[in-house]
């Protein structure tokens, strides 16, 4: 209740820059609101999704370890990322350089695990290989966060989502009676999936369809009794493999243009290490990370290439790349070796 004449004009006739500025506070907090409600939007769809998906039946093991073990266990792993799920990509409109639909996305993803299964068959001759180890870096579906993709997109986000989830899961339920064990990490942090207008350096993992395909793989696989899922809902990981400890991180947050920002791969390795400096428990031997859809090797990082391959945009960019995903093994003592490009197009 206004006690003052100059506190009833401010209540009730106030001067047009306190006008414009409660519009502004006002729409702020409008924008606020918003924000709060779409947070946590992931968790709610992956907690009302989990009870409904349908687990894989185990299969019969394939396996047989080896009545001698001749030599130290090795470990295959398989870095899985920018598969883009629900992208449309038309022969035509890219010159014959490649194309991309759900159906291509499957038929991929079987043909990469014949691939690893038949690679890891021949190397079983001279090696002791019982397990195997997938790193998920993100950006699993095309997502929304462009209009040309909700144009284009053959399905809206949620569908790429569960389908992305379910065909990731037959993949590990494929490979799965191959091994002895097959553990899998899963970054939810990129930025295709997210669901927000810009990147969350907050949550960003949790509110991110990345998150929901993470918990479908989860549930889909719970059956299986040699299947591990850990979910990462972080901007990045450190996964221990053999004598290497992996920094896991979709690579979206490496800034650069030109082609490949070599600078910024490097730049970001010395920022880790010098951040995680004195952290003994934090120190990391290589990075492992995806974004750039081309695979390179150095001894500083592992990048992956992409399901999807060459699309409308980078065909505009006079950029080219085919697609695929990566492999390598590592040795407990020796670290990795047989990095390897499984071309998929």
């Amino acid at each position: 209740m206004p006690r003052t004449i100059a506190e009833f004009k401010s209540a009730h006739s106030p001067d047009q820059e306190v006008e414009h500025l409660r519009a502004k506070v006002a729409q702020l907090e409008r924008k606020i609101r918003a924000e709060r409600d779409s947070t946590g939007e992931a968790r709610l769809i992956a907690l009302q999704l989990t009870e409904a998906i349908e687990a894989a039946q185990p299969q019969k093991m394939v396996y047989r370890p080896p009545r001698k073990k001749s030599g130290a266990p090795i470990t295959c792993v398989l870095h899985l990322t920018d598969l883009h799920n629900g992208e449309v990509t038309n022969r035509d409109e890219v010159d014959g350089f490649g194309e991309f639909s759900p159906e291509i996305f499957t038929a991929r993803l079987q043909a990469l695990g014949q691939k690893l299964i038949e690679f890891v068959t021949v190397q079983r001759s001279g090696y002791y290989i019982p397990r195997l180890h997938i790193i998920g870096t993100g950006d699993y579906v095309s997502g929304d966060i462009h209009e040309e993709l909700k144009v284009t997109n053959a399905y809206p986000a949620p569908v790429q989502a569960v389908r992305a989830g379910y065909d990731l899961g037959a993949l590990l339920a494929m490979l799965a009676p191959h091994f002895e064990s097959v553990t899998s990490d899963w970054i939810t942090t990129d930025n295709h999936g997210r669901m927000t207008r810009k990147n969350q350096a907050a949550e960003g993992g949790l509110n991110n369809w990345g998150y929901v395909v993470a918990h479908i793989i989860k549930q889909h696989v719970s059956r299986l009794p040699n299947v591990a899922v850990n979910i990462h809902a972080k901007p990045s990981a450190l996964i221990p493999i053999g004598s290497e400890r992996y920094l896991a991180f979709h690579g979206h947050e490496i800034k650069g243009w030109a082609g490949l920002p070599y600078y910024g791969f490097d730049r970001r390795a010395a920022m880790e290490a010098v951040k995680r400096m004195g952290a003994p428990d934090a120190a990391f031997t290589k990075m492992v990370f995806g974004h750039f859809h081309v695979a390179v090797s150095t001894l500083l990082y592992n990048s992956g290439g992409s399901l999807s391959g060459t699309n409308a945009f980078d065909h505009s960019q006079g950029r080219h790349a085919r697609a695929h995903q990566t492999s390598w093994l590592v040795h407990p003592e020796h670290g990795e070796f047989a990095f390897t490009r499984w071309w998929l197009s």
